[in-house]
């Protein structure tokens, strides 16, 4: 749940213009993502922020499943969760493996991967450049969180308390 804003050649008024988290869609759809992803169990996720830097999409959401069962289970409780939230995707590949899902929501790009093939291909290393913040369950602690998402509800743990509605 830290943000690393890596060196870049970009200004520091850009650097500014894009910090993370922020009120844009974009952003708040891929934190939606992360949240929905964390439900399931993901590991390691991640948002980059990609503006500036892309003009493919605003955002990666990357984030990991222990098994190809678990990969296909995220991406499609995931899929599920957002479309059921009005969001519309573009496209999904990878569903029958499990070993790299992605799904396109436009702005935001959701990489689902089986740990090892995380590791092989390293996006993150890819996209070094780019800002980047590591999110776990404790981020939607946070009531600010709350308030940009009041229609999703994250458990913590069995018998913690939930956030939102």
């Amino acid at each position: 749940m830290t943000e690393k804003t890596p060196a870049s050649p970009q200004s520091d008024a850009q650097q500014q213009e894009f910090a993370i988290p922020d009120a844009s869609e974009g952003y708040r759809l891929a934190e939606a993502a992360v949240w929905l992803l964390l439900e399931k169990k993901a590991e390691e996720t991640v948002i980059l922020d990609l503006r500036g830097s892309s003009d493919v999409c605003d955002f990666f959401v990357i984030a990991e499943g222990n098994s190809d069962v678990q990969v296909k289970a995220l991406a499609r409780h995931l899929r599920d969760g957002l479309v059921e939230r009005g969001h519309r995707i573009l496209n999904v590949e990878g569903m029958s493996e499990g070993h790299w899902v992605l799904l396109d929501f436009f702005d935001v790009i959701i990489h689902v991967f089986l740990g090892e093939t995380r590791r092989y291909y390293q996006l993150e290393r890819l996209w070094n450049d780019a800002r980047r913040l590591d999110l776990d369950a404790d981020w939607f602690r946070d009531s600010a969180v709350a308030e940009r998402h009041p229609d999703l509800k994250f458990t913590f743990a069995p018998g913690a308390e939930t956030q939102g509605s």
